[in-house]
C-alpha cells in the first residue's frame, strides 16, 4: 500500500482541536472561578501514534504519558476536547477549595458498609467519572452525617479488560466526598474499614488508578500508596470529521492499513498514574 501524506489532515485538526479547547477550557474556568492560564491543553493532534501506512512531514512524535510527567504539577491542569466542562470545574474547584461551604470532622461520622445502589447513586451525583460496574465481590463503606451519606468509597476485584495485567487483584475504583463538602480524615477512615474487611477476606495486595491530567494524587500518598508510573490512556481515533472514537469501538477496521486508507489518525490524549500499597493486619 502507498504511505499517505497526512501533513495538512494533522495540521487542519490541531487547529481544530485548538479552537475548540480554547472555548472548552474558558467555560471550566468561568464554572470554577480558576484563571485561564491554570489549565493546558491537551491537542490530540500533539499526540499522534506512528502509522507506517502515514507519513506527517516535520512531526515530532510525543510519548504522553512523559508529557503528562514533565507538564502536570499542583498549579495547573491538563484539558482535553472530552473532559465534560460542568463536571471538570466542579473538581478543579474542588482541589482548589473554591467550593467547599460545609467542613465536617470524620470523627462526627457514623461508618456504614454502602450497598450497590446507594454507592452508585452517590457517585453519579458527585464524581466526575461515570459510575463503575460493580460486582457482588465489591466492597464499599460510606460516611454517614446525620442522616445523610457524605462520601463513599468503593473497592472491587478487577476483571481484566485495559488493565489486564491486574486481573483478580481488588482495585479502589472510586471514592467521592459530598459536593461542597470537605471532611477531616474521611478517606482514612474509610480506607481502614475496607482494608480490614479486605482482609479478612485474604487480601493483602491492592491498587488504583489516578487521572494523571487533574490529579497529583496526594490523597493516595496519604492512603499509604506508593506510584510506579504513569501509563498513557487509551488509543483514540481521530475522525474524518474531527470527533474522537476509542480504537477499541471501531474493531475489526481498526488495523493501521484501515486507519490510513480512510484517513483517520490514532492518538492519546490521557493518562492514568499507577498506585499500589500492600496491606497488613
Amino acid at each position: 500500500m502507498k504511505v499517505k501524506d497526512m501533513t495538512s489532515r494533522v495540521r487542519s485538526a490541531y487547529i481544530y482541536y485548538d479552537q475548540m479547547l480554547d472555548e472548552h477550557i474558558k467555560q471550566i474556568s468561568e464554572q470554577s472561578n480558576v484563571p485561564v492560564d491554570r489549565f493546558i491543553k491537551i491537542n490530540p493532534a500533539e499526540f499522534i501514534e506512528k502509522n507506517k501506512y502515514q507519513h506527517i512531514k516535520g512531526y515530532q512524535y510525543k510519548r504522553i504519558e512523559q508529557w503528562i510527567s514533565d507538564m502536570k504539577h499542583d498549579d495547573v491542569f491538563l484539558i482535553s476536547p472530552l473532559d465534560a466542562i460542568r463536571e471538570t470545574a466542579n473538581q478543579v474547584s474542588y482541589k482548589q477549595a473554591l467550593e467547599i461551604n460545609r467542613v465536617i470532622r470524620a470523627s462526627k461520622c457514623e461508618m456504614q458498609p454502602c450497598a450497590t445502589q446507594m454507592a452508585q447513586d452517590f457517585f453519579i451525583r458527585n464524581h466526575r467519572q461515570s459510575p463503575p460496574h460493580i460486582s457482588n465481590k465489591a466492597v464499599s463503606y460510606c460516611l454517614v452525617y446525620g442522616n445523610e451519606i457524605v462520601a463513599v468509597m468503593l473497592y472491587d476485584i478487577c476483571d481484566g479488560g485495559v488493565r489486564g495485567n491486574k486481573n483478580g487483584q481488588y482495585e479502589l475504583l472510586r471514592l467521592a466526598i459530598s459536593a461542597g463538602t470537605k471532611i477531616h480524615g474521611g478517606a482514612s477512615k474509610l480506607q481502614k474499614a475496607c482494608e480490614m474487611t479486605m482482609l479478612e477476606m485474604g487480601v493483602n495486595s491492592i491498587f488504583s488508578y489516578s487521572n494523571a491530567t487533574i490529579n497529583n494524587g496526594a490523597v493516595y500518598e496519604k492512603l499509604g500508596f506508593t506510584a510506579s508510573k504513569i501509563d498513557r490512556g487509551q488509543t483514540f481515533v481521530i475522525m474524518e470529521d474531527n470527533e474522537l472514537t476509542r480504537l477499541l469501538n471501531l474493531h475489526p477496521h481498526s488495523t493501521d492499513m484501515d486507519l490510513a486508507q480512510s484517513g483517520r489518525l490514532k492518538t492519546h490524549i490521557g493518562g492514568n498514574k499507577l498506585w499500589q500499597k500492600t496491606i497488613e493486619g
